[in-house]
């Protein structure tokens, strides 16, 4: 068995270093958005665990409550706290990354059994004072977190998960370095699989494993240069399958910016500053989802010098049906890519992957384009 066979427990509700994690009487938070600091939640001997919705296969509850033309993805995370689902929790850190999310806490916390939340307020925009709100919001969250689960989170635990955490990020930047390749090293979907990983497992596990899969492939044969190379770009994404289907057609995911990849890792937390300054410089710093006013343009350069960096052919966009920001980015980013003569596919997809048929056949489409340039 290889690293990459491990990687691949990670594409799963409970997987099975969650499992082990439990079995010593540890806590697990569930989160919604790469803006809630994980560091704080490791401080506290606590597993953060993006929440994912995998499984859910119909959506009548969310149907109702938050209707139809709400993103499939809250609606599908409504369903399953109603299930059960998600009773391996033992909390869900929410916040304000937009207003669906905003309503999801409010019927979870109203209509289902799940009873332990906590939002997080998160600014939508830069600046010294949003910062310094940011910061006074992280130590609530931190008194929360020493209070409801009985730890003491010291400057001390901080500074070393602030360090943990960072090791993650310039191990995940050194793989995908790997991707500048002619001859990446490995593919998109792998990639996936490592990223679902090290959002629902301890971190010094992570690493580790990621230390030893970096070794594996140093020197590995290259996958051949007539893939042509994508970037995706948009919304939530968590499904390995989804990035499968397009390199199955010819495609190599050799980028992205997306919810669990560049924008998850790519900058790290200065670990010189005040533990909360730090973390509240970061995270409102970092390079930016639609939700944050006033940074589209740094949105817009950042995918384009990845383009250039990474040699990319054309552009997926892959957004969420009823994902308002989504909806509103699109429109700048599609003007901009034609300016540069960029190719740029854009599909909206629901949460669970479903109409892969029509997916191939656009996808199949936009690989002959490619091909043909």
């Amino acid at each position: 068995m290889t690293v990459l066979d491990d990687f691949t427990k990670g594409d799963s509700l409970l997987n099975p270093w969650m499992d082990e994690w439990k079995k010593q009487g540890k806590k697990i938070l569930g989160y919604f958005c790469t803006y809630i600091p994980e560091e704080i939640i490791h401080a506290a001997d606590i597993l953060p665990v993006r929440i994912r919705a995998k499984g859910c296969t119909d959506t009548p509850m969310g149907d109702a409550y938050l209707s139809p033309t709400t993103c499939s993805f809250t609606r599908c995370c409504l369903e399953m706290a109603n299930r059960k689902q998600f009773d391996f929790l033992d909390g869900i850190i929410s916040c304000n990354s937009c207003d669906q999310i905003r309503r999801l806490y409010d019927n979870i916390r109203y209509k289902t059994p799940f009873s332990n939340q906590y939002f997080l307020s998160v600014p939508s925009n830069v600046n010294d004072i949003t910062i310094d709100f940011f910061k006074y919001e992280l130590n609530k969250f931190k008194n929360y977190l020493e209070k409801t689960f009985n730890v003491d989170i010291t400057e001390e635990k901080l500074k070393n998960s602030i360090e943990l955490h960072n090791k993650s990020r310039t191990l995940l930047k050194e793989l995908y370095l790997l991707r500048k390749k002619k001859n990446p090293p490995i593919t998109g979907t792998d990639i996936m699989n490592i990223l679902l990983s090290g959002v629902s497992m301890p971190k010094n596990q992570f690493n580790e494993l990621l230390t030893t899969q970096l070794k594996e492939i140093e020197g590995k044969e290259g996958i051949s240069d007539d893939k042509s190379r994508i970037m995706l770009v948009g919304s939530m994404l968590d499904d390995p399958e989804y990035v499968k289907i397009i390199e199955d057609l010819g495609g190599l995911i050799v980028n992205d910016a997306v919810c669990i990849g560049t924008k998850y890792f790519w900058e790290i937390v200065d670990e010189n500053l005040d533990p909360l300054d730090a973390l509240a410089n970061r995270y409102l710093s970092r390079v930016s989802c639609p939700r944050m006013a006033g940074e589209q343009s740094k949105r817009v350069d950042f995918v384009l010098n990845l383009i250039k960096e990474f040699n990319v052919d054309g552009v997926i966009f892959q957004r969420m049906k009823f994902c308002p920001f989504w909806w509103a980015e699109i429109f700048v980013l599609r003007d901009e890519l034609k300016k540069q003569g960029v190719p740029f596919l854009d599909l909206e997809r629901e949460y669970v992957l479903s109409g892969a048929g029509a997916m191939k056949t656009r996808v199949q489409g936009f690989m002959e384009v490619l091909e043909g340039k």
